[in-house]
């Protein structure tokens, strides 16, 4: 494995009807910047409470260096609520010798409990070299939303798919069951990402992921007609959805400009915890 050269785990507990922070640790340049609370709506008469917790991540240094491995672990214990999100984009630096950086997250949710987290786009610049896995486990009525937004390079500089290699893959386990497995591998030098039933036009690619064993057909179908309605999707963005094999719903956009596919990954996001919880959205100030 790689040196590890930035860390972060967090532990959330319900303690006295609030989600808490009990156990944190980080390492430079990786770290908690803060935590505040929001206090959920909710369009039902529902008693039970919706407090939540926000937890903003940051990273001291200019991005991943060549060499470079961060690892980031969040458990969340039985009824914790948790809205995760870091300060800025993920920047990759060109590799060295081909030894780019690696990024591994470790998602573990509890009985009952609820993690949304929604990190800032990936940017790979000239020559960069990406690997990262996330690994998430949930037990049962746990909820998981998760977002991930892939950006070419740093376009006003010209830079348009002149990354090495970003290698993505998710594991997802319900309970002991792995319901969901997804590698993504991506050469701009050796593949023709212009081809037709490829990337195309696009440039940027995002996806949001929905884990819960309360989501039905009924869920999707509710996502689609909500947006088709609303307007999002425009003729400059291209969106599919669907369920997948157990317990999951995926949102794929592609694009030209990351903050097109974050508007609309919002929306969708906004929409379905409507639908499957029963909340309004959460006010998000960067």
């Amino acid at each position: 494995m790689p040196r590890l050269t930035g860390e972060i785990s967090a532990q959330f507990e319900v303690r006295g009807g609030l989600t808490q922070l009990v156990h944190t640790y980080h390492a430079s340049p990786l770290k908690i910047a803060k935590t505040f609370r929001y206090d959920n709506e909710t369009s039902n008469d529902s008693a039970q409470s919706l407090e939540q917790l926000g937890v903003y991540m940051m990273d001291c240094s200019p991005g991943l260096m060549s060499g470079d491995h961060y690892d980031i672990n969040v458990r969340l214990e039985e009824g914790a609520r948790v809205f995760l999100t870091n300060q800025s984009f993920t920047k990759v630096h060109p590799a060295l010798d081909r030894e780019g950086g690696t990024q591994h997250q470790h998602l573990q949710v509890g009985k009952d409990a609820l993690l949304e987290y929604m990190p800032e786009p990936i940017m790979l610049y000239k020559d960069a070299n990406l690997a990262a896995e996330t690994e998430v486990r949930l037990a049962q009525g746990a909820t998981l939303f998760f977002s991930d937004i892939l950006c070419p390079g740093r376009t006003q500089r010209g830079e348009l798919f002149q990354y090495e290699c970003y290698v993505n893959r998710m594991k997802v386990w319900y309970e002991e069951e792995l319901i969901f497995y997804q590698c993504q591998r991506i050469e701009p030098a050796v593949m023709t990402l212009s081809a037709p039933g490829s990337w195309e036009s696009e440039t940027h690619l995002g996806n949001l992921y929905i884990f819960s064993d309360r989501l039905t057909s009924t869920h999707l179908e509710a996502l689609l007609v909500s947006l088709e309605e609303s307007g999002e999707i425009t003729p400059s963005i291209r969106v599919g959805a669907s369920l997948t094999y157990k317990h999951g719903l995926v949102v794929t956009v592609m694009g030209r400009h990351a903050w097109e596919l974050q508007a609309l990954i919002t929306k969708a996001w906004q929409r379905i915890r409507h639908h499957l919880l029963a909340l309004t959205p959460l006010l998000i100030n960067k």
